[in-house]
């Protein structure tokens, strides 16, 4: 069983998640800190407590760091007027996820650029804060402390800056280059294909490197050292390559539901694609059920919705169902959870005859049909109503 982020807060009313793999990252990060990185940076050495307690304190502010870096993205993705459904923190550091896309190039350059240029803010306020106090501070354990923790986040605020600026998707960079080549084009799909291809190039780098240093150690008897590295190079060019091409695909399908579709011209009288009704009003299966009711069911008045990812279909969420569902359980509780499950009596193709979703009507008992195109999209639905008015 898959365990679900929790809510722990929320920042300027966007709800903040953790994801359970972020708790690994923290203690991971906790014992290579105490373990590694200050026996090298403090002599005399100090005593277990003291390292790990310096240790939780960088820990907490270095992820402190990541968030400031999301909440900048959500912030100004705000202001373009798109929707925040949370920030997520999780083994990879953090993601703002957004409902929706900019809506110009313009707007695209400033929702990117603003997470790498807080991250630089950050590095800038921990260097000079570290200039300062080895002027000012005393020789104190409190004083080693401070200076080696801004020392610390000044350098690796400085890495996120730079490593987010890489110029691939899903990283910040890429979607810096991608808003100029949009402008430069013309083409969203265009440019996010580009990039995406930029992000796959730069994701099969880090896994290489990940691959040569677990032979170069294992060469030199050097692996203990080198372990840790490689695994994360490897996992994380895992990561952003499954993303770039995850972030392609997406744009791709919404250039592809963007396109005006000539009903008359391309569909047969007599098929569910005559009768049907277009668009699909679909939701994600990882929607939590207050966000449903809040947003999405004043909007669309409807008894049944389509629930889909990426274009595909993953089942139907029923109102008569949902009703079943306590109210105290609507903010636990996503959708993929109460919804009817894909299954071959749920949906038709496009293309099918009107006999044929008649029969499956009756079959499924709901009424209800979503219909999906010959690559297996959503495209529309289908009700009794529909075919009662068309016959």
């Amino acid at each position: 069983m898959r365990l679900r982020p929790f809510q722990i807060a929320r920042l300027s009313g966007i709800p903040l998640m953790i994801d359970y793999s972020w708790v690994l990252m923290v203690l991971l990060h906790v014992w290579l800190v105490s373990e590694f990185w200050l026996p090298t940076r403090i002599h005399p050495a100090w005593p277990l407590w003291q390292n790990l307690l310096l240790s939780i304190v960088i820990t907490s502010l270095f992820f402190a760091s990541v968030l400031g870096h999301e909440l900048a993205h959500a912030i100004v993705a705000r202001l373009e007027g798109i929707r925040i459904y949370d920030i997520q923190l999780h083994v990879f550091g953090g993601w703002a996820r957004l409902v929706g896309e900019p809506r110009t190039a313009l707007a695209e350059l400033r929702v990117a650029i603003v997470g790498p240029a807080s991250s630089f803010l950050f590095c800038l306020v921990f260097g000079t804060g570290m200039l300062i106090l080895q002027k000012v501070a005393s020789h104190s354990w409190l004083a080693i402390a401070a200076i080696e923790t801004c020392y610390y986040l000044a350098g690796t605020n400085l890495v996120l800056a730079m490593f987010n600026l890489l110029p691939g998707l899903p990283l910040d960079g890429g979607r810096v280059l991608r808003a100029y080549l949009w402008h430069k084009r013309g083409d969203i799909l265009s440019a996010t294909r580009t990039m995406a291809r930029m992000g796959v190039g730069i994701a099969y780098m880090l896994i290489s490197y990940g691959i040569f240093l677990i032979g170069f150690g294992m060469f030199r008897g050097t692996l203990w050292r080198d372990f840790v590295v490689a695994v994360w190079l490897l996992v994380v060019g895992v990561f952003l390559k499954n993303a770039a091409e995850s972030d392609y695909r997406n744009r791709q399908r919404n250039a592809k539901q963007a396109i005006p579709v000539q009903r008359e011209a391309v569909i047969e009288p007599g098929t569910v694609g005559s009768v049907m009704s277009a668009p699909a009003v679909s939701i994600t299966p990882e929607l939590r059920v207050s966000e449903f009711v809040d947003r999405v069911l004043p909007k669309n008045r409807l008894t049944f919705f389509t629930v889909a990812q990426e274009g595909r279909l993953h089942g139907v969420l029923s109102l008569a169902k949902l009703r079943e569902l306590p109210r105290e359980r609507w903010e636990q509780t996503i959708i993929s959870e109460v919804m009817l499950p894909i299954s071959d009596e749920l949906f038709v193709t496009i293309r099918a005859s009107v006999e044929h979703a008649q029969r499956k009507l009756k079959i499924n008992q709901i009424g209800f049909l979503a219909v999906v195109d010959q690559d297996g999209f959503l495209v529309g639905y289908l009700n009794s109503g529909d075919l009662e008015a068309a016959v």
